[in-house]
């Protein structure tokens, strides 16, 4: 199956139903999609050869959407490109994935002037939204004809995406997700998660340069229309639920605490939402915990990333209804396996772990990705006997549940002790004028790391260190307290909400960074 099929299955079945909505209340009715998305293809087929990259500099519009299916239709690779990397990241991304046409909106007119020079494969511009004196208009790509450009396509081996991983722990890394990738990712969350609200609506926050972007598919694959907001903020995504009647949603657990932190939130009609998605990062329990009280027994859980297309375990309504009678437990959990991926538990020597004991999660099935661009060293590092190793460190209970610890490169190692960040964060999440939190490792000649936390106060209170410290002590055994704190206005983060903790390493390494602690 390819991915313009969802396009023509929606168009037999209900050709005049809203595929797409946009902040500015433009909107595509899935005939429309699918006629635009084709002539798109047509348009790029004149321009390239199968195979070719088409890179895309945009946030969220519909002709972000139209991309998702028209790159893949005309057998080329969708680049994605996050639009806060600075100019230097960008051209190094752009000349590795050797991208030939570049696509972008008419806000990062200036960011393509500076990257143009330093662009080695790039023979093609074209401007969303406005036709600039250098670079034709998007709209003169779409062609007259309205017919899939080339026979053959492969859902297997043609890269439908090309992703470039988020890079928190260095260099990103292409990963090439086929249309098969793709379509088992959205067919193993429609298997897992089932819907009979009437009308439903869902709403993208999400940057469509991130995997997220793979529920726009999912929802497609029901028919479902979807809202996209330009760029996530709190107040924003409160107006949209509103105005729109949302009936599902996807948040980060950072953009779960700025909307419960917001001081309009309870002037918002939110009745509306059914479900509320939340992944790209663990949450923190009392965060949940908050977030419940507030909306409800609407959230369900998605654990994955970029190499597997989406997510892989998910945890349902019906366990964080548990979990809020009693079963408190389940609420650090990050789901069961979802019907069409096998996942492990796997020790150093690759033998699965006992109930309890961590390890690191491993994934098979069709919707782990073909491979890294380019990067025959860094698939033979992630691969292992067909498995993919993920560097997630996790438990797995008698249930079932999964439970992170945390990123296999995020792990502390202070005197010889394993120390996981997310077990501390956990804790000083508890503290009531802590907004946000961070616990990280810097460089220690005596211990190897030393445990560090960046910490981000509520609006108008302070936090005293003194606080954090006796609630450590009352929580944690002595090697995984934190031995120096930072007091910061916001915590760095990349596009989809994923803190960068190695941004936070270099900034307080006492021997390159600010160093001095408060």
């Amino acid at each position: 199956m390819l991915l313009r099929d969802i396009l023509e299955f929606n168009t037999i079945k209900t050709p005049e139903a809203t595929a797409v909505a946009f902040a500015d209340d433009r909107s595509l009715c899935f005939a429309e999609l699918d006629r635009r998305s084709l002539r798109l293809a047509n348009g790029l087929a004149t321009l390239g050869q199968p195979g070719d990259g088409v890179a895309i500099l945009a946030d969220n519009c519909p002709e972000y959407v139209e991309c998702y299916y028209a790159v893949p239709a005309a057998r080329q690779r969708l680049v994605f490109l996050n639009y806060r990397l600075t100019p230097k990241e960008l051209i190094r991304i752009v000349n590795d994935s050797q991208a030939r046409v570049l696509l972008y909106r008419a806000a990062f007119a200036a960011v393509v002037e500076q990257m143009r020079p330093e662009l080695t494969t790039v023979e093609h511009y074209a401007c969303i939204g406005d036709a600039t004196a250098s670079d034709p208009d998007y709209e003169t790509l779409l062609a007259d004809v309205e017919t899939p450009p080339f026979a053959g396509a492969d859902d297997d081996r043609d890269v439908a995406w090309l992703i470039y991983t988020s890079g928190t722990t260095g260099m990103p890394k292409g990963a090439m997700l086929s249309h098969r990738n793709l379509i088992f990712s959205a067919m193993n969350s429609l298997a897992t998660f089932a819907s009979n609200v009437p009308e439903p609506r869902y709403l993208m926050p999400f940057p469509m340069c991130h995997i997220a972007g793979y529920a726009i598919l999912t929802q497609h694959l029901r028919g479902v229309p979807v809202y996209l907001m330009q760029q996530f903020e709190p107040r924003a995504w409160l107006e949209m639920v509103e105005r729109h009647r949302i009936t599902a949603t996807a948040l980060a657990p950072t953009m779960i605490n700025m909307v419960l932190n917001h001081p309009d939130l309870d002037r918002y009609d939110t009745s509306s939402l059914d479900n509320i998605g939340y992944g790209a990062s663990s949450i923190p329990a009392e965060v949940l915990r908050r977030a419940m009280t507030r909306f409800g027994n609407v959230f369900s859980q998605g654990f994955g990333m970029t190499e597997l297309a989406g997510n892989v375990l998910f945890m349902d309504r019906d366990t964080h209804m548990r979990a809020a009678a009693g079963d408190t437990h389940l609420l650090g959990a990050a789901g069961r396996r979802g019907s069409l991926a096998a996942v492990r538990i796997v020790d150093e020597s690759f033998n699965d772990c006992p109930f309890g004991v961590a390890g690191e999660i491993i994934v098979k099935g069709d919707q782990v990705l073909t491979g890294y661009w380019q990067r025959p060293d860094a698939e033979a590092e992630a691969f292992q006997d067909g498995w993919f190793r993920t560097g997630d460190m996790a438990r797995l209970d008698e249930e079932g549940f999964v439970y992170i610890v945390d990123r296999k490169k995020d792990m502390i190692i202070s005197g010889g002790e394993n120390v996981y960040p997310r077990e501390v964060e956990e804790v000083l999440y508890r503290h009531p004028a802590v907004a946000e939190v961070a616990v990280f490792g810097v460089p220690d000649e005596n211990w190897g790391e030393r445990v560090t936390a960046a910490i981000v106060p509520r609006a108008g209170e302070e936090v005293a260190e003194a606080e954090l410290t006796e609630l450590c002590r009352s929580e944690l055994a002595g090697y995984k307290r934190p031995r120096a704190w930072h007091f910061v206005e916001a915590i760095p983060k990349n596009v989809s909400g994923k803190i960068l903790k190695r941004t936070l390493r270099e900034r307080f390494d006492p021997a390159g960074g600010e160093g001095a602690a408060r």
